[in-house]
């Protein structure tokens, strides 16, 4: 996923500002991709500088002026470029997957505790998800539901092929 393009995707909703990006990053995506305050507004320049973006500047009451961002025509298009092409290669950057290629490299017994301890904090994780889903899955929207059930079935998987990998790993 690129970053630039999830950006682009909540401005095509409504203009809003660099903290209100940053929400609503959180708020929808952050549990696939995650961003630093210095990295969106790295990235927020750089569009503008596209002409992606463009900025406004709003007058506010004894308070600094408020910079609004909004998406240009070409940045609509860039989006609906991206939107309509599929995903050719799937690449997964995940600290968990990075650990379990070099898991070998340690202690059998340092790896036996890590792969415990992954599959509880999994496990708590996916309850969570699940506990979300029974709470508010009909205040969701579909897709947001969709997104949730897709997690509990990462999860469920991980969950899954740690078991088989302490199996096959005689641990």
């Amino acid at each position: 996923m690129s970053t630039k393009h999830a950006i682009l995707g909540l401005l095509n909703q409504r203009p809003m500002h660099g903290y209100e990006i940053k929400k609503e990053f959180e708020k929808s995506v952050s549990h696939i991709w995650s961003i630093n305050v210095g990295q969106l507004y790295t990235l927020l320049k750089k569009m503008e500088e596209n002409t992606e973006i463009m900025k406004k500047e709003v007058p506010q009451e004894n308070m600094r002026d408020r910079t609004i961002y909004k998406i240009t025509d070409k940045g609509k298009s860039e989006l609906q470029e991206w939107l309509s092409s599929p995903v050719l290669r799937r690449q997964t950057k995940d600290e968990f997957y990075l650990k379990m290629m070099f898991l070998t490299q340690i202690d059998i017994e340092k790896a036996r505790k890590f792969t415990d301890e992954q599959i509880e904090a999994m496990e708590e994780q996916n309850e969570t998800y699940k506990a979300i889903k029974i709470d508010h899955g009909d205040r969701m929207d579909k897709f947001m539901c969709l997104l949730l059930d897709a997690s509990i079935m990462h999860f469920e998987v991980d969950i899954k092929w740690l078991k088989l990998y302490k199996e096959r790993m005689n641990f």
